[in-house]
């Protein structure tokens, strides 16, 4: 008998389960629908459609507010029986497979599509799921709603990729998916550790809260229960967070520390910088990566580590981190045969928008401008530092609408405007596009271009709207009404 309640309550009930699902736009004849209340949606809402729909069973958090046609169960925990339940469903999918989680505030997305590339080089075949979309084989299978899916999505990916024959899985894992259990059931072989900086702080409310969701990654190899036999970290321990972990950690799972800075199993040096790209040296072996700036050097220490405790050979790690042209939204850099450059990046932290300019300061000829909002209903702590870090960094500043969701812009630009006083470098274009196209028009030879914010994203949140939206296409648009 299955060690989910929840499908044991369907056996109980002889009832023949055909799919799970949250959604009840997705219910079809013999599914089981978990009726979750989230922050923008209340599935208790939906239950009549999804029974509608051919749902044969209900669970939900609250009891049932009258009678229902099919079998109610209410759950004391959601989250984790709807774990329990995608775990078994799918086949247990996580078991025989390679995982390795990639957690910190930033560089996962890199690191994994370093880690790709590497693997893809050595002729393995991998499955990836991160913050850009899910990927097997090279191949998306699917945009990524979420950094980490929810746990009913994870394991159908996760089966899916057990079913094209990949061995390997890269995961992007953030705090929230730690937090929420969705990952609950997967035993990991490899985690990499990246950083932590401020961010998300509306959700985790301290800072240690933050790191202590974190470090549920790496319980998680250190747990007894973890039937994988070789269970590795990788630990970024330039980061103090990373030596806290590292110290944490002696004696209960094996380590591999990668650093510029200090002493490291991995330690890169005579990093040589430019426009075009980054070479290093790790422990007397040269290294060439297409992304810019020095963060992409931990990054790419951080693929070639995981790469190594996982069995890759040196040739292929080179080839692997070479032959990746770049990372969608990353410093992506967007060249029509324009005389200046442009490059459009997911800067939405201080920290971050710092790094971009430190990734391009050092070649600048001319003029750096950058064009920048801030989201909405997130954390308003990290506004007017990005504020400050724009105009004391930038020739020209323009501050614009990210995702403003439901919150009035005017607020947001206010916060930000509290890190800008003293300055006059800036103007204010609420309309994304028109703030795109006004720091182009103004370039010249040599100039540098910064759109930051929103990457890899193909929408812009407005209110209730989810308008198609991306600073990439904004940008070529741009440049093919300027021909």
């Amino acid at each position: 008998m299955s060690s989910s309640i929840v499908l044991e309550k369907a056996f109980q009930k002889h009832l023949q389960i055909s799919g799970l699902t949250f959604r009840s736009q997705e219910v079809r004849p013999g599914f089981i629908f978990f009726a979750l209340k989230g922050v923008n949606a209340d599935g208790n809402l939906f239950i009549d459609q999804a029974i509608a729909r051919g749902a044969v069973m209900v669970v939900s958090s609250f009891p049932p507010k009258k009678p229902y046609e099919v079998f109610y169960y209410q759950s004391e925990a959601i989250d984790r029986d709807m774990a329990d339940a995608a775990y078994e469903f799918y086949g247990q999918p996580s078991d025989s497979l390679n995982m390795i989680g990639i957690t910190g505030t930033k560089g996962k997305t890199s690191i994994a599509y370093l880690l790709e590339s590497i693997l893809a080089s050595s002729g393995r075949k991998v499955g990836v799921l991160g913050t850009i979309n899910y990927r097997v084989n090279g191949k998306v299978i699917s945009a990524a709603p979420n950094t980490t899916p929810a746990s009913l999505v994870l394991f159908g990916l996760l089966s899916q990729i057990r079913q094209q024959g990949c061995r390997d899985v890269v995961m992007e894992v953030s705090s929230h998916a730690l937090e929420l259990q969705r990952v609950r059931h997967i035993w990991y072989d490899t985690a990499v550790f990246t950083n932590l900086q401020r961010d998300h702080l509306d959700f985790h409310h301290t800072f240690e809260n933050y790191f202590q969701a974190k470090q549920k990654l790496f319980e998680n190899l250190a747990d007894k229960q973890n039937p994988k036999p070789n269970r590795i970290a990788v630990i970024n321990v330039d980061d103090p967070y990373g030596r806290r972990l590292l110290e944490q950690l002696k004696g209960k799972v094996k380590t591999v520390t990668f650093a510029i800075e200090r002493e490291a199993d991995f330690k890169a040096d005579s990093i040589e910088e430019s426009l075009e790209g980054t070479s290093f040296m790790v422990n007397g072996t040269a290294m060439r990566i297409r992304l810019l700036g020095r963060h992409n050097v931990y990054n790419a220490l951080g693929a070639l580590a995981a790469a190594w405790v996982n069995g890759v050979e040196e040739k292929d790690i080179i080839k692997g981190l070479a032959g990746l042209p770049g990372v969608p939204g990353r410093m992506e850099r967007i060249d029509v045969g324009q005389n200046f450059y442009v490059f459009v990046d997911f800067a939405y932290t201080d920290e971050s928008l710092q790094r971009a300019f430190d990734a391009v300061l050092p070649f600048r000829k001319g003029r750096i401008f950058v064009v920048f909002g801030c989201g909405g209903e997130r954390d308003r702590t990290k506004r007017p530092l990005m504020g400050h870090t724009a105009c004391s960094q930038a020739d020209s500043v323009f501050l614009t609408n990210d995702n403003p969701r439901g919150e009035n812009p005017q607020q947001i630009f206010d916060d930000i405007l509290k890190g800008m006083d003293g300055f006059s470098n800036y103007q204010i274009i609420p309309d994304r596009d028109r703030a795109i196209a006004a720091a182009l028009s103004q370039a010249r030879e040599g100039d540098i271009v910064i759109i930051a914010g929103k990457g890899h994203e193909e929408y812009q949140l407005v209110g209730t709207e989810k308008r198609v939206f991306s600073d990439k296409k904004a940008v070529l648009s741009f440049f093919r009404r300027e021909k």
